[in-house]
Formats: C-alpha cells, structure tokens, sequence
C-alpha cells in the first residue's frame, strides 16, 4: 500500500500512530533493500535439535482406516488432499508456482515483483497451500508408525525439489511471511518426526536446516507487523519464529525463542477479546488463531520455554469459545471468511478428504478441541485421538459439562441458544480488527439454525477471495447472509475496488446482545447500518422446544436528524416505502416446497432429516420464493442449495415475524 492509500484507508488514525507506522514502514523498507542485494549471507549459523514435539503411540497405526496412512499414501501417489480443493493430481514434481485450478503460473521472477492479485480467475492462495508443506508431517508421521522408507524417501525427493525449485527471494512462494512462518513450521515438525538423520543422510540434513535459516531471515526482514492493523498474519509470522527458534541451535537462537515468545503472548491478548473471541469476526480465522496459540503452548512446554498465566487463560477462554459454538458433531459455523486455514493437519482435516463433498466441512474441530482439553486440563467434548499424537492424552477421561441454555460471548457479539436438540448461533458482531473489516462479512443480525448436528439454515461461507471479485463481494453481502435487507443495501459499505477485497465500512454499529431466558429463550440485538437511510433494524429470535421464532422490527432511526432523514429520502428518490427482504440459506440437506406465496401470511414446507413448516407474516402483502443459490462449507469449493425470500415493500415502522416450528 503506498502512502497516499495508507493515509485515505487509515485517516482517522492520531497522527502520533501514523508517524510511528511511516517510520517502520521505512525500516522494513531498508531491510528489504539490503536482502535483495543479497544481505541474507550464504553461510548457515545454526544447527537443527529435535524438541520431541510428537510422542506417538505406534499402536495408532494398526487402527482400521487410519487418516494418517490413507493420507500419506495419496501423497506418493501424486495426490495431494487439500481441504476445499478435492485431491488434485499433481505427481511426484509439482508445479509449485501454478495454480492448478485455473492452469495459471506465476514466473520464478523476484517475489517483490509479482502480482499475486491479477484478476484473471487465478487464486495465489492454491499454490500457497501446497507450498504451506502441512502435508509433509503427516508423511513423516506414516514413516515414525511404520518404519516404511518409502514414506522417508518420498519426503526427500519431494522436499528438495521444493527447495531446488524455490530459491529464496523467487517465485510466488516467497512474496508473504505468514506463508514462509507456517511452511517453517511444517519443516520442523516434520525434520523432528524424521530424527534422527543417517550419516549418508547428511547432506539432506544439511540443505533442510539451511533453508529453515532461511526462513528466518525472509520472516524477520518481512515481518507483517504494523502500528494500524496487526492479524492473524503477524501472529503467525512470531509464532513461526518461536517454533523455528525452538529447533535451532546457534547464536542467539535461545535470546530469540525468548523475545518471540514473549511477543506472542503479548499479541494473544491483543488480538482477542476477553471473552476468548478472535477480533477478526469470524469463526475460521478464530479457529487458526487459537491453533498457533495451541501449537506455541506445545513449543514452550517442549523447550522449556515460560507460558505466562494470562496467556494460558486466554487460550483456554479462546477454546471454551470453539466449544459452546460447536454443533453436537464438532462443527462450527461459517461466519466471516474462512479459508481452511491450519497450522498442521488434524485427523480432522485428513478424514475430511475420504468423505462426498457435500459431507464435507472445513470447521469440523473436534480434535483439536480434544487436544486443548487434555492439554489445558478444560472439560470440553472432544474426541481426544489428536490429543495421543502429543503423548497428552489420559486414562480417565475429562468430565463433560452441562450444556447451557445461553451462551454468550458478549465482546464477540456471539449469543447461542439451545433447547432440546435445536440450537441458534445468532450473530451482532462487530466488524473484525476494531472495526477495519479484513474478514467480516455483512452479517448483523444473521443466525444459524440447527437441529443436532444438521444446520437448517446455514451460513454462505466463503468460496474464494481474489479469483473471483464478483463472487468474493457477494459471498460477504447482506443478502448471502439469514439477516434482513433493506432497500437492496448492503450494512457496510463494500469497496467495488478489485483491490479492496479485505476493507469495508464500519456503518454497521451493533448494540450489545439482550438475553432473556424463561421458558423460552430469547435474543435481541440491532445494529446501525441502515442509518443511512434513516432506518434502524432490530431482530429478536426466540427458540422453544419445538419452534423458532424471529421477529425483525425497522423503525425511523431517532439519533438522525430531520434534515439528514430528509436528504436520505431524497437520495432514495423521495421514496415514502422502503423495501424489506429476508433470506433464509437452507443446508444441503433440506428442501422447500412453497405452499402460500403471497398475502399477508406466506408459508413454506422444509423436508430433510426432519420435517419442518415456515411460516412469515407482517402487516403487508409478502411475496415468497424459493430460490437456488450457493454456498461453501470448505474454501474453494460450493455446493447448490436453496434459499428462501421473502419480500415485501412497506412504510414505516414495519414488523415482520417468522416462525419456524418442527416435530
């Protein structure tokens, strides 16, 4: 971003803040100059030392369909079983440029000088994910059960071919330092499940722990740290730092896995609320936020390193977060971007690849739960196998909680209501980053519906980011979200700039969620986004045992003035009746059969798992439609399903209630 973008995208920043990010910004500038001169050295200071991050039991592999071998085993074959892209077959010498979706290639050119973002239907984000090597531990870990050399071999060849192929500083692979912190990773866990190296193997040894130094320098001298807005990217930049510490041996090495260290913790706390929420306004990047904070508590126990107690208590908030969202199979919902985004791959994440892409779904996490229970002692449902790779695993198991009525997550914005089998994740986010946006979506009042572990209605997801600016802008709409449009608005402004994929505005204000908790248990919430229009909306949602009901209110907004009311209604070509629009997303699973279309009351019939009727009525004529659309449960990829519309045009103030009843 040059300057005259950085002050129009950041102008409300103090100026002291704005001083302090040019002056870095200038830094890291000079550091860039000189590694393109060739500043990083040639010479490798440091030596690779296992920490035992795994202690398998061998035992695991004799277990009928285990993730691990069937995954290994699609790697020497060529395939390579990445969440959202299916398993595509690229041989045992990939292209590691190419994004083997579109058949477009980056060139092996400077990386300071590629577009990643061309705007030709090609995805950056496809060959980063194989580059991400997260398929390499789960290779080693096929040769640590079984002592099978084709496993060790496989990883030698495709290994240094990754690292002949890709000389630091070339190539799209080497453009963004959360990509090298999480490939760094990769290379660590897997060097550590390989040890120890034969003597003929040495040179091998050698040429992976020069590019793991590598990795450090590139990190260091392109650190995405920044004074306006720090994410997901800068932590995993210090998490890969402190992993890569941890495993190095050299000068300096053990100052570094402090300072790190103690960076990481500081910024755990920074970038998540106190009731455990990631401040990005999304469940996946919550999920890959809380896995660098698991993974870094795994290091730090491993090395000796200290865990201060704020930051353990936090990261043990962040997972009772994960599990009052998650369905009863593990699963959490789509809110915000996801972009199946990992530090390693789980059993999870593996099973995923053997199931029918309808079945399949990139937050299914209950593993990694499993893990953060037996490893922080939390009494959470979990499945506990990923928890036996650490070793951490116990005889006895942890004792599960009640499940509760309500579970809020005030500073999130989150708000989960149960009664029998039914649940509702309803949603008043803020936008993510303190209201910069980066991963929201404009969802202010949305929900999602589930019946045990099927969500009736369920979130849009995300398909893509830049392969697609029309898809990408749509995905992250209103009117892909189980929330209310007004006047075909969006809440937040969304750029239309092809290069403005990760801002919007900051219209949409939420109030704070109001739980009522009776027979019934009840919701409310609204948000500001419609004050443009003079327009505020509140939505209340009441779960009972065997119905849901919604009610959505939009009333004259009385914080604008009469003036500001008067030049919106002009702006709206003087409009006396404002449009009102509801969506309900349903699953793979259900459809709907229209039965009352029009009138004061519609109504519809959803089949799937299990029967339900909807029912909509408001004091003006309703139209219903059911509509196909589509959704994605795993980035990269999508699924056709229907949505529900209901519409109506009406003055104000307007009050819509739906409601949802099942056997």
């Amino acid at each position: 971003m040059n300057l005259r973008k950085l002050v129009r995208a950041f102008r409300e920043e103090p100026l002291p803040t704005l001083m302090q990010e040019a002056a870095w910004r200038a830094i890291r500038y000079f550091r860039e100059a000189v590694f393109r001169r060739g500043g990083i050295g040639k010479s490798c200071p440091v030596h690779f030392r296992p920490i035992g991050y795994y202690r398998l039991d061998k035992q695991l592999a004799t277990q009928t369909g285990c993730p691990v071998l069937a995954y290994a085993d699609a790697i020497l074959s060529g395939e390579y079983p990445l969440i959202g892209y299916g398993r595509p077959r690229l041989g045992p010498r990939p292209d590691w440029q190419c994004d083997w979706v579109s058949g477009k290639s980056w060139p092996l050119d400077d990386s300071e000088d590629l577009h990643l973002i061309r705007h030709d239907g090609s995805d950056v984000k496809a060959p980063w994910e194989l580059s991400r090597l997260q398929w390499s531990p789960v290779v080693a870990k096929a040769y640590a059960l079984t002592g099978d050399r084709r496993y060790r071999e496989a990883l030698r060849n495709l290994l240094t071919d990754w690292i002949e192929r890709n000389p630091i500083g070339k190539g799209v692979n080497w453009t963004v330092a959360m990509e090298a912190a999480l490939r760094g990773i990769s290379l660590c866990l897997t060097m550590d499940l390989l040890w120890p190296f034969a003597a003929d193997e040495q040179p091998w040894l050698d040429l992976l722990t020069n590019s793991l130094w590598q990795h450090v320098r590139f990190i260091e001298i392109h650190n995405e740290f920044s004074f306006l807005l720090r994410s997901n990217h800068y932590l995993s930049n210090i998490v890969g730092l402190t992993t890569l510490s941890a495993f190095l041996q050299g000068p300096g090495m053990k100052g570094e896995l402090e300072k790190y260290g103690d960076a990481v913790q500081r910024e755990i706390l920074l970038q998540t609320y106190p009731d455990g929420g990631d401040c990005e306004a999304s469940t996946g990047y919550h999920v890959l936020v809380a896995q660098l904070g698991l993974h870094f508590f795994v290091v730090q126990q491993r090395a000796a390193g200290t865990v201060a107690p704020e930051f353990e208590s936090r990261l043990r908030i962040m997972f009772e977060w994960i599990a009052a969202l998650a369905d009863d199979a593990g699963k959490l919902p789509h809110l915000g971007d996801c972009d199946n985004g990992r530090v390693e791959l789980l059993l999870d994440d593996m099973a995923q690849m053997s199931l029918a892409p309808n079945e399949r779904h990139s937050l299914k996490v209950g593993g990694m739960v499993g893990m953060a229970s037996h490893l922080l002692q939390l009494p959470l449902r979990s499945d506990q196998r990923d928890a036996e790779w650490l070793g951490c695993a116990t005889e006895a198991p942890i004792p599960k909680p009640e499940q509760r009525a309500v579970s809020l997550m005030r500073d999130s914005g989150i708000a989960v209501l149960r009664s029998g089998d039914a649940s509702v994740v309803f949603c008043a986010m803020p936008n993510g980053i303190r209201g910069k946006g980066s991963h929201t979506h404009c969802d202010k009042l949305s929900f999602v519906f589930r019946l045990g572990a099927n969500e009736v209605f369920c979130d849009s997801g995300s398909r893509c980011y830049t392969r697609s600016v029309q898809l990408r802008n749509l995905d992250r709409s209103t009117e892909a979200h189980n929330t209310l449009v007004v006047d075909g608005a969006n809440q937040n402004t969304v750029p239309t700039d092809p290069q403005l994929l990760f801002q919007c505005g900051n219209e949409a204000i939420v109030s704070p969620i109001a739980i009522a908790n009776g027979d019934e248990v009840t919701a409310r919430a609204s948000h500001s986004g419609y004050s443009r229009y003079g327009i505020e909306h509140q939505r209340t949602v009441q779960l009972g045992e065997r119905s849901l009901l919604i009610i959505d209110e939009v009333n004259k907004d009385a914080n604008r003035d009469a003036d500001q009311d008067k030049a919106n209604r002009k702006a709206a070509n003087g409009a006396r009746e404002h449009s009102l629009d509801l969506r309900f997303i349903l699953g793979p699973e259900w459809q709907a059969t229209s039965e009352m279309m029009t009138g004061a009351l519609v109504n519809c019939v959803i089949r799937g798992p299990r029967q339900m009727t909807l029912t909509c009525m408001a004091g003006s004529e309703l139209t219903l439609n059911i509509l196909p659309t589509t959704i994605s449960r795993e980035y990269g990829a999508a699924l056709a399903v229907c949505s529900i519309r209901i519409y109506t045009m009406t003055s104000l103030p307007a009050k819509v209630r739906t409601t949802v009843q099942w056997d």
